[in-house]
């Protein structure tokens, strides 16, 4: 088993690195579950530099960007409150974006989702792709505990070989 922690450490500048452990420390003081999830997953496990960093709280994510907000600085770009998703800037110059963990149901094609509370679970399993249903545990009982309910680590690790596979034989 991989020591994900270390890897995302070593893949965040250390204004990056102050983000993640205030928003862990306001998620804990909050009594939320937080998850690393979306993008900054994918690069870490591609092992790319992250450029913004996505989190997925079990709880109302637009409230605790507000707490954030107040106490670190931190400017909310846009918030919206049917899915309860904010997308944040930090001193620094650091992008962040902080998401309830939800299920969506629409109720005819071009309607506005109808939106409710979900577990991490729920939500990994509802997401459009498998690389993207991957989230690490930022809690602290469960602090660096990878969560892949759709395979997407071997889902982004076969194709990384197909496309290694494919450079070989050409």
């Amino acid at each position: 088993m991989s020591d994900y922690m270390f890897m995302l450490e070593s893949h965040l500048s250390s204004d990056q690195s102050r983000v993640v452990s205030e928003v862990q420390a306001a998620a804990t003081h909050a009594n939320v579950n937080l998850f690393l999830t979306g993008g900054a997953m994918r690069d870490m496990l591609g092992g790319f530099p992250i450029v913004e960093i996505d989190f997925t709280v079990e709880g109302n994510a637009t409230k605790l960007a507000q707490v954030i907000a107040k106490k670190t600085g931190a400017k909310v770009l846009w918030a919206d409150e049917n899915r309860k998703v904010a997308q944040m800037l930090f001193p620094g110059g650091v992008h962040a974006t902080i998401g309830m963990a939800r299920q969506e149901k629409f109720p005819k094609p071009g309607a506005k989702p109808v939106v409710r509370p979900a577990t991490i679970h729920e939500d990994l399993r509802g997401r459009d792709f498998t690389i993207n249903s991957i989230a690490l545990s930022l809690n602290p009982a469960s602090r660096g505990l990878l969560l892949d309910p759709t395979n997407g680590v071997g889902d982004s690790g076969a194709q990384r070989a197909s496309r290694g596979q494919q450079l070989h034989s050409v």
